[in-house]
């Protein structure tokens, strides 16, 4: 079980067994932003959406401690913990076990509405999906016109749309040759309804991609240059796919998103380059 799962366990067992996922969410974004080690390296990150801070992963993950039979739902709704997860002993590095201690002795006793009341008042950015009247503090950023791009290597999907919704990113245009993914969050269909519920259009041009069978022997920077060379060359017998990546780009404030997190390793610069002599638009790296 991983680090941030027990600590879900470690919270609900503090509190007494049970909350609503509103609570879950609040308390699990108050330990990883107001303690010094914030739930752990690996812990959950967290968008705006309809109540504030929320976080796919750990909705997700909350399903995983539910099939080990940690957790259940209630008819109403509510997240409790089974015989198994009340007795699951949680063994947490020394400091995270103290911060939830610190969350849950502050914070536990709050209702629903006195959480989202606390962390609005605190963390504004997280205010601009609400669904509540009147309680958005801040207004989604639009970005200026340019050629973004991004690589989500190394960030959980909640950490990269967020940093997409901060830099006032309106379209994700996918040019992985085959967007499927390890990594929750990034497989093309997943991707694209987390999108939609941000309200982020989502748009894939697998024409613009790299088949995995010409990345395979990459092992040295001559392979890379080689590569890119290859794909530079090819642009220009991808006139219909560069026409559609245009109109899209123009429309909307729109990123090329791929995996490498190193805009250098990767081909949505080079993409990224031909559209720049096409558009006359300057090109930013996300991240």
């Amino acid at each position: 079980m991983l680090h941030r799962q027990k600590a879900l366990l470690e919270i609900l067992q503090q509190v007494g067994g049970q909350a609503t996922t509103l609570q879950l969410m609040k308390w699990a974004f108050l330990l990883g932003q107001e303690t010094q080690s914030r739930g752990g390296k690996t812990f959950y990150q967290f968008i705006p959406y309809r109540y504030g801070p929320y976080s796919f992963t750990l909705n997700r993950e909350t399903d995983t401690l539910v099939r080990n039979g940690f957790m259940e739902k209630t008819a109403d709704k509510v997240w409790q913990l089974t015989t198994v997860g009340k007795e699951q002993e949680v063994k947490l590095p020394k400091t995270i076990a103290q911060d939830i201690t610190a969350v849950t002795q502050q914070y536990g006793s709050f209702s629903s509405s006195a959480l989202i009341d606390t962390v609005y008042a605190n963390y504004p950015w997280f205010t601009v999906n609400s669904d509540l009247p009147g309680k958005r503090q801040e207004h989604r950023p639009i970005a200026d016109q340019a050629i973004y791009t991004a690589g989500y290597e190394g960030k959980t999907v909640d950490e990269f749309l967020n940093l997409l919704m901060r830099s006032g990113i309106r379209r994700l245009v996918d040019v992985r040759y085959n967007p499927i993914s390890r990594r929750y969050g990034f497989h093309k269909s997943t991707l694209h309804r987390l999108c939609n519920a941000l309200d982020i259009d989502y748009q894939h041009l697998p024409g613009l991609g790299i088949p995995g069978s010409a990345r395979a022997d990459l092992s040295s920077t001559d392979s890379y240059i080689a590569l890119f060379k290859e794909y530079r060359c090819g642009l220009s017998n991808r006139w219909d796919d560069l026409q559609k990546a245009m109109s899209l780009l123009k429309s909307e404030p729109s990123v090329l998103v791929c995996m490498e997190a190193n805009p250098e390793c990767c081909h949505r610069t080079v993409l990224a380059q031909h559209l720049e002599g096409m558009m006359k638009l300057p090109i930013k790296h996300l991240g």
